[in-house]
């Protein structure tokens, strides 16, 4: 993750407020947060919204062009 501006390694649960991190297959990462660069990223957020279904994610830049297209 990236914390100030230096690479430091650390576990999730001390995630704090503004840290990018690396997040990969498999992991858990219990925050909100937003996509800046990714492929493929999905979440199965059930714990959170009993939502059984796995929620594509994709960045802001991704999101604002489908949203001009349904627009």
């Amino acid at each position: 993750m990236k914390r100030n501006g230096a690479e430091v390694t650390e576990h999730v649960n001390f995630i704090k407020v503004g840290d990018v991190i690396k997040i990969q297959a498999g992991m858990s990462v219990p925050v909100d947060g937003i996509v800046i660069l990714g492929s493929g990223v999905a979440s199965l957020e059930a714990a959170v919204t009993g939502e059984s279904d796995e929620m594509k994610k994709d960045s802001l830049e991704g999101c604002k062009a489908r949203q001009e297209e349904k627009d």
